[in-house]
């Protein structure tokens, strides 16, 4: 995943995507898609939502379905090898482990 998005500064990234065995590079800035989603939001009538909310839920989705948090870490661009993320994640492995083993029968 680190190969699909690159940050280039001045809050833009380049986004590499492969399509029919092609990969094209699209630059995206981050102010123009928080306008969009802002707009979105608005038309729905709910809570304003930023792409720091999306990178959020993506994380913590990733931990919940059994993704190590060193490997979320570097999708999300982590050179700390996990330790960030360890930190405001960790808590989600502890709960997701304890509601699992709720499901463990004897």
């Amino acid at each position: 995943m680190p190969d699909l998005l690159q940050y280039v500064g001045s809050g833009s990234y380049y986004a590499r995507i492969k399509l029919h065995g092609k990969t094209i590079r699209r630059s995206l800035e981050v102010h123009k898609c928080q306008g969009a989603l802002t707009r979105a939001c608005a038309k729905l009538g709910i809570a304003r939502i930023t792409h720091h909310d999306l990178r959020h839920l993506f994380a913590t989705r990733c931990i919940e379905s059994g993704v190590d948090i060193p490997t979320v870490a570097r999708w999300l661009g982590h050179k700390d090898g996990g330790a960030l993320a360890m930190k405001v994640y960790g808590h989600l492995r502890n709960q997701h482990s304890q509601e699992m083993a709720k499901k463990v029968k004897f």
